[in-house]
């Protein structure tokens, strides 16, 4: 049988905004700029597993893992016409890229689309054996860093919304549907909709993680966010390495959670599932907003 062949679509996002360019798959070299070979640190995210032994033991135990960042080294070939368009090419080029500010690295396939930020690690490199002037041509060696090493996929958004009135004391609860398809744990992100006095409560299961020692007690964990004040909508993010709890109005909502904090990451591969979300002291019609990141440790494929 013969194999059917389907290119994957590669381009790059300037972190300044402006055209794409499609340096490889259907409409490649658009805007002059074509993908080289020999591309490196583009697939699995680089990890370094940790290994402790003591005094006398036979071989080591498996103490952990760091998350490291990558650095992706890919060629370019810049082609114009002539070598004044050749120089407006590369210089275009040039400038999609920055050491301090990300550009996005897109890979699409049949069946995922996916992102990986990229900032220059040092400084591109260009083939000057010949006059690319006089050439109409020239590669370009890129050394990039990605800090955060996930491609990432958009977000899945669900929204939870009261339909009662519990400004009377009484309280809202609903459930919403939550799931993780990708390779990593995630970490949930909500926005709360302001109204003065509402206190929202948020999940936090454990989901059989053993992290804190607590993972049958905290299988239904939850968690409640202060009283709101006036015009507080606040913005949470559940990874532990963020503050967690902000307001879109500056009130450091942080220091009124009595140092609690959201321990659980929802695990890889988590079907669909409902979790709880409830609210008192609000009208009806307030909302929560979830957010479901989507990283994945290659730019295709572990679905």
């Amino acid at each position: 049988m013969a194999r059917k062949r389907t290119e994957a679509l590669v381009q790059v996002e300037p972190f300044r905004g402006g055209e794409w360019f499609t340096i490889s798959g259907p409409g490649q070299g658009d805007l002059g700029v074509e993908l080289a070979t020999e591309v490196q640190d583009l697939y699995d995210v680089p990890v370094e597993t940790i290994r402790n032994a003591h005094a006398f033991q036979k071989g080591s135990s498996y103490g952990g893992k760091r998350i490291k960042h990558r650095i992706p080294i890919f060629g370019v070939h810049v082609l114009g016409e002539s070598g004044s368009e050749w120089e407006t090419l590369d210089s275009e080029w040039r400038k999609a890229w920055d050491y301090d500010n990300d550009s996005k690295l897109w890979i699409e396939t049949e069946d995922s689309r996916r992102y990986l930020s990229l900032r220059l690690f040092e400084q591109p490199k260009v083939d000057l054996e010949f006059d690319p002037h006089g050439e109409c041509t020239a590669q370009v060696t890129m050394t990039c860093v990605a800090g955060d090493p996930y491609w990432y996929e958009p977000d899945e958004t669900v929204t939870w919304r009261s339909t009662t009135d519990t400004t009377n004391g009484s309280t809202f609860t609903d459930s919403v549907l939550v799931s993780n398809p990708t390779s990593e744990e995630i970490w949930l992100k909500y926005t709360v909709q302001a109204h003065p006095g509402a206190i929202y409560t948020l999940p936090d299961f454990s989901f059989g993680d053993d992290r804190e020692e607590r993972a049958e007690i905290d299988a239904d964990r939850v968690f409640e966010l202060p009283a709101l004040i006036a015009g507080e909508h606040l913005v949470v993010d559940t990874d532990p390495d963020t503050t967690q709890v902000e307001s879109n109005i500056d009130t450091a909502p942080y220091l009124r959670t009595n140092g609690k904090r959201f321990v659980y990451p929802i695990p890889p591969y988590t079907p669909p599932t409902r979790l709880p979300i409830s609210v008192t002291g609000a009208p009806a019609g307030v909302g929560v907003q979830v957010r479901m990141p989507r990283p994945w440790s290659r730019p295709w494929g572990l679905h």
